[in-house]
């Protein structure tokens, strides 16, 4: 009698095991991203998925990039799961009341630079004279330029410059150009590859890389997840994927097929035309790196990089996880 008592006990535990045996269900991953570099890897994602996110759906959707009010409406109807932006940007949602998004993960990438006229060999000639930057003042590249440059006594004047074809006519123009212009990529390479390709009057060379001024990459973009019902391992195997790409990148023989992808994904997701030759010497010349974190060290990047470019504290809880 004690030997069938076990049994069925052993047999009403079964389908509480089975229960926690079971692995997480694919899922519809919802990402929205912006137009900047974290855009090229999550293309390659896509075109990739068989590969490199086999298990989920993955569906793209445009981040409303320069309008915060937009961002912050998308991620409170839910229309997304997760979202690409720049770390300060979702550090501000969050500690403006927004608590429903958390960091997943910072992007680490070197991504922005600051060009000057190739006859200009001095970034002291740059003091109280006026740079533009791309897309605009208070953006990552404002600021970052703006802060290492004033650790080195030299104050400009920074000026909205855009990031279209009035920006580029002003740029080959001579007359009409500027001291400097900071610039996040793809832009930079497009304004390297324009210059070339269309032998404009007015040259241009990266005289600065802010990243490597600050102590190495710094954590300028983020993952975000944009609401507290994601499945833990749905978001573990995008991070994972998001990695394996980056990886893939790295290598010169993915380049070509990565710069096809990359100009595709511009050109119809963003209604951007950017030539395959501009993400090709991206890539070549590593002028971006990607490279996500989660441990101690990662976290300490976060916290020293906001503190010292923003002079602002990591709120309590920012972290996902």
């Amino acid at each position: 009698m004690k030997s069938i008592t076990r049994q069925l006990a052993r047999l009403s535990a079964l389908p509480l095991v089975l229960l926690f045996a079971i692995p997480s269900q694919a899922a519809e991953i919802r990402l929205s991203l912006p137009p900047d570099p974290n855009a090229l890897p999550v293309f390659v994602l896509e075109a990739k998925q068989e590969r490199f996110l086999p298990e989920d759906d993955l569906k793209l959707v445009s981040n409303p990039a320069g309008d915060p009010s937009a961002m912050r409406a998308m991620i409170q109807a839910r229309r997304v799961d997760f979202a690409l932006f720049n770390l300060i940007g979702g550090v501000r949602f969050h500690a403006g009341g927004l608590r429903d998004i958390s960091l997943v993960t910072p992007w680490v990438w070197r991504g922005i630079y600051l060009l000057q006229p190739v006859e200009d060999n001095d970034l002291e000639e740059l003091d109280g004279q006026r740079v533009l930057v791309a897309p605009g003042t208070s953006t990552p590249p404002h600021v970052v330029t703006e802060e290492v440059l004033t650790d080195m006594g030299i104050r400009p004047e920074f000026v909205t410059g855009g990031a279209g074809t009035v920006l580029m006519e002003q740029l080959r123009d001579p007359k009409r150009a500027p001291a400097g212009v900071a610039a996040p990529e793809p832009l930079v390479s497009q304004i390297l590859d324009r210059q070339e390709a269309q032998d404009w009057d007015q040259r241009w060379e990266i005289r600065l890389d802010p990243a490597e001024q600050l102590g190495g990459e710094i954590p300028l973009g983020a993952l975000w997840q944009a609401h507290p019902d994601v499945d833990p391992e749905v978001r573990e195997r995008l991070v994972a994927a998001l990695d394996e790409v980056a990886n893939w990148l790295e290598d010169p023989a993915n380049h070509d097929e990565a710069a096809a992808i990359a100009a595709a994904g511009y050109g119809s997701f963003f209604r951007m035309p950017v030539p395959e030759s501009t993400f090709r010497g991206l890539l070549a010349a590593e002028r971006v790196r990607w490279d996500t974190g989660t441990d101690a060290e990662t976290r300490r990047k976060v916290k020293t990089y906001l503190r010292s470019v923003f002079e602002i504290d990591a709120p309590a809880g920012l972290f996902q996880r």
